[in-house]
């Protein structure tokens, strides 16, 4: 069996201490290359990223709590904290993980991008 790889990106623009999912493992497993994340206010925020695995109930885990992030600043998270993100996904049995990203408060405004390998899988071929 072969294995294809795809590097998409996906960008946020105006996050703040509302929880958003900013990439989920809903059809194939992902791995995560690189998360920026751009403090686009003038006061200093705290970054949250947390790791969500959905199946016979739900798991919550953080792998970032209160990352400071000083005004203006521009930080990938992945290599600034050598993390190394795996987002599973499985049928059988049933698992899907997903990245959802936060700041401390609503005033702590943060624009933020994640690539990530995309692994795809072909048909065995004879």
């Amino acid at each position: 069996m072969g294995i294809f790889v795809d590097y998409p990106s996906s960008p946020f623009a105006n996050l703040s201490a509302f929880p958003t999912t900013i990439l989920v493992a809903d059809t194939n497993v992902l791995w995560v290359n690189q998360i920026m994340v751009c403090n686009t206010k003038d006061k200093d925020m705290r970054f949250n990223l947390k790791k969500i695995r959905t199946k016979i109930s739900p798991i919550e885990i953080f792998y970032i709590n209160q990352f400071e992030i000083k005004a203006y600043q521009t930080v990938d998270i992945v290599a600034e904290l050598g993390l190394q993100i795996h987002l599973e996904f499985s049928t059988s049995p049933s698992i899907s993980d997903s990245l959802v990203c936060f700041s401390n408060g609503y005033t702590q405004e943060f624009d933020c991008e994640v690539t990530y390998s995309r692994l795809n899988e072909l048909p065995l071929t004879f």
